[in-house]
């Protein structure tokens, strides 16, 4: 019997230029692997409704995955607001490219963050 495969878009925000892309996760058991990035409008964001569902548990990247389709960085930072960016792993230090909250970098608690379905 095939088992439908749970995934879901989040949306990111890269550092460099402000531009958004999605961020494709795919449900493995407790936790979500992000597998894929790409490019994509505000306008196709907010019809999409990818900041209407919620992303909660590990995560975890897949060996494919490509990072930010604009600055080429493989990792991002879950901030307080519930929204992911883009970060280089060079420092500690970060600046939410949403909300603007600067901080020190800690580990992801897996409580959740703003996502959409996807097939």
């Amino acid at each position: 019997m095939n088992e439908k495969m749970e995934a879901r878009i989040a949306l990111c925000k890269c550092k460099e230029g402000g531009r958004i892309y999605g961020v494709r996760f795919e449900k493995t058991g407790d936790d979500w692997k992000y597998t894929w990035a790409f490019p994509v409008k505000e306008a196709s964001a907010k019809r999409e409704n990818y900041d209407k569902t919620k992303i909660v548990g590990n995560l975890i990247a897949d060996d494919g995955y490509p990072g930010c389709p604009f600055c080429r960085t493989m990792d991002f930072v879950v901030c307080h607001c519930g929204k992911l960016s883009c970060h280089n792993g060079r420092t500690e230090k970060f600046t939410c490219n949403w909300c603007g909250l600067t901080g020190t970098l800690g580990r992801y608690d897996g409580s959740g963050f703003g996502s959409a379905g996807d097939i």
